[in-house]
């Protein structure tokens, strides 16, 4: 094992790193997994919600590394779109809880085996993406039936980095996070 990837191997398994090293494209639930499960209501009916910036520069750093990210969520909101605009995320599919058929899509379109995908969520609703992506991913506070499904249940809640822990793990996995880490060093 090389020195770079012992930090990273001493928490995660052999399959789980050789999984992330063949990932292509990052997709990944909204609610739930980059903000917690609480949507908080204004007067005026709108609801807000809290975004990691640390999921967002793990966001960039894989789109800088030639791996492009997508939001696939049930709700159609506007600070969901500000967030993605902001991030300049690729695939942005908001307000249909049919979401395997979007993935396929998505597969199709870029030419891409399940394989060399990753998936991040947290609920029944991900369920069909999660058994059929090359790597699986959801917070610790997920459905019990999610974190059985999943090749990693990241040791986070929802809204606390969960992205981050995956996008680091993917960039590790192949050979990326060094170059990063010397970028600010």
């Amino acid at each position: 094992m090389s020195k770079k990837s012992a930090s990273i191997q001493r928490d995660t398994s052999p399959e789980l790193w050789g999984r992330a090293g063949r990932i292509r494209l990052v997709l990944t639930d909204v609610d739930g997994v980059l903000t917690s499960s609480h949507l908080f209501y204004g007067v005026e009916g709108s609801h807000l919600r809290g975004f990691s910036t640390r999921d967002g520069a793990a966001m960039n750093w894989l789109a800088q590394s030639g791996i492009p990210v997508g939001f696939i969520s049930a709700l159609d909101a506007p600070s969901t779109r500000a967030r993605a605009r902001d991030l300049g995320v690729e695939e942005l599919h908001l307000g249909s809880g049919e979401k395997l058929p979007i993935f396929q899509s998505i597969l199709e379109r870029r030419g891409l085996a399940a394989q060399e995908v990753a998936y991040l969520g947290d609920d029944l609703h991900d369920l069909p993406i999660l058994l059929r992506a090359g790597l699986s991913v959801c917070p610790v506070d997920a459905a019990p039936e999610v974190r059985a499904a999943c090749h990693w249940a990241v040791p986070l809640r929802g809204g606390e980095g969960v992205f981050r822990a995956a996008g680091e793990l993917i960039l590790k996995a192949q050979g990326f996070w060094e170059g990063i880490v010397a970028r600010y060093s």
